[in-house]
C-alpha cells in the first residue's frame, strides 16, 4: 500500500497523458506539412473518441497501422480454425460461467470478502504511509521526473489526498456493484459456449467486448474516477512536424492538476503513433523473420 497511491497518480498522469488517448488544440501548422496524409491532432481525436464511445473495434483500429490489424486478424482466423479438443472447451465453459452464472456475484463477493474485513483495520496507517511515500518520491532527487514534472506533481499532492480520504476502497458495497458492472457486460454479449465465440470474427468479437469498456469506467467511477470527464480535460499541442517525426505536448487535469508531457510520434501508412510503439513493431517484426527464416 506504501506504493498505492504514488502508482496511481502516476498512472494517470502517464496513461491519459499519452498520446494514445490525447485530444488537440486547433490551429498549429505543421513544419512539413506536405509530408503528411493526417496530421497527430487528427489521429488522437480518433482515439479519444473511440474511448468515450465503447468502442474497442474502432479504438484498435486508430492505435495500430491497417497492415498490424491485418496481422491480427489474420492470427485470430488462423486460431479459430483450429479444432477445439474437449479439454479446452472445458476450461473455457468453466471460466466463462464465473462471469454469467446466475450467482456469479455471490461467488465473486464469497471470495473478495474476507479479503475485505482483513485489510480494513490496515487501511488508515497504510494510506499515511502512501502519502508519505508519495511526497518522499516526488521529491527524490533519482526518480527521473523533470523540474515541470515534479511541480505538477506536487500540485496534484492535495487532490490526491482529498480523494483518498473520501474514497472507501474496501467497501463490500461498491465491490458488489463492480463485479455486477463485470457480469453483466458478460451477460450481454449472449455468448455461453466457446462455439458463441468461434463463430464472431474479430470485428464482431471486439464489438462483443464493448460492454467490458463501459463497465470497467462504471467500476471506477465507484471509486471517484470519472474517465470521460478526465478523457475530456485532454488538450495536445502539437510542437512540430519533419517529415516523418513529430513531437506533441499533451497535458490532462488529474486530481485538479494540470499534468504535461512530451512525446515524439512517427508518420506509419499515413497516420501518427507513438514512436516507442513503432520501435517496438519494428523489433517485433524482426524477430518475427528471424524465426521464420529459420524454420524455413
Amino acid at each position: 500500500m506504501k506504493r498505492t497511491i504514488l502508482s496511481i497518480a502516476l498512472f494517470s498522469a502517464t496513461m491519459f497523458a499519452h498520446p494514445l488517448f490525447a485530444q488537440t488544440a486547433e490551429g498549429v501548422p505543421a513544419t512539413n506539412s506536405s509530408v503528411a496524409l493526417s496530421d497527430p491532432a487528427s489521429d488522437f481525436r480518433a482515439i479519444v473518441r473511440a474511448v468515450r464511445n465503447n468502442d474497442l473495434a474502432a479504438l484498435v483500429r486508430a492505435a495500430i497501422p491497417a497492415s498490424k490489424y491485418q496481422e491480427m486478424e489474420s492470427a485470430y482466423e488462423l486460431h479459430r480454425s483450429k479444432p477445439q479438443s474437449d479439454q479446452e472447451r472445458a476450461r473455457f465453459e468453466e471460466q466463462w460461467s464465473k462471469f454469467i452464472a446466475s450467482d456469479a456475484v455471490d461467488q465473486w463477493m464469497a471470495h473478495i470478502e474476507p479479503k475485505l474485513v482483513e485489510a480494513r483495520p490496515k487501511l488508515a496507517g497504510a494510506l499515511l504511509m502512501g502519502f508519505g511515500g508519495l511526497q518522499i518520491a516526488v521529491a527524490s532527487d533519482d526518480n527521473g521526473l523533470s523540474a515541470s514534472q515534479r511541480e505538477q506533481l506536487e500540485a496534484m499532492i492535495p487532490g490526491v489526498q482529498r480523494w483518498a480520504g473520501a474514497t472507501d476502497f474496501l467497501s463490500s458495497i461498491s465491490m458488489r456493484q463492480a463485479a455486477s458492472f463485470i457480469t453483466d457486460a458478460a451477460r450481454s454479449t449472449g455468448i455461453r459456449s466457446i462455439e458463441d465465440f468461434r463463430n464472431l470474427s474479430l470485428q464482431q468479437a471486439f464489438a462483443k467486448a464493448n460492454p467490458f469498456l463501459l463497465a470497467g469506467k462504471q467500476s471506477l467511477s465507484l471509486y471517484g474516477l470519472n474517465v470521460n470527464q478526465i478523457l475530456d480535460s485532454l488538450q495536445v499541442e502539437v510542437l512540430s512536424v519533419q517529415g516523418n517525426a513529430a513531437r506533441i505536448k499533451t497535458t490532462i487535469t488529474v486530481f485538479d492538476a494540470p499534468i504535461s508531457a512530451e512525446h515524439e510520434m512517427e508518420l506509419v501508412e499515413g497516420h501518427w503513433y507513438g514512436k516507442a510503439a513503432v520501435v517496438d513493431w519494428q523489433k517485433n517484426r524482426h524477430t518475427t523473420n528471424k524465426k521464420v527464416e529459420a524454420k524455413s
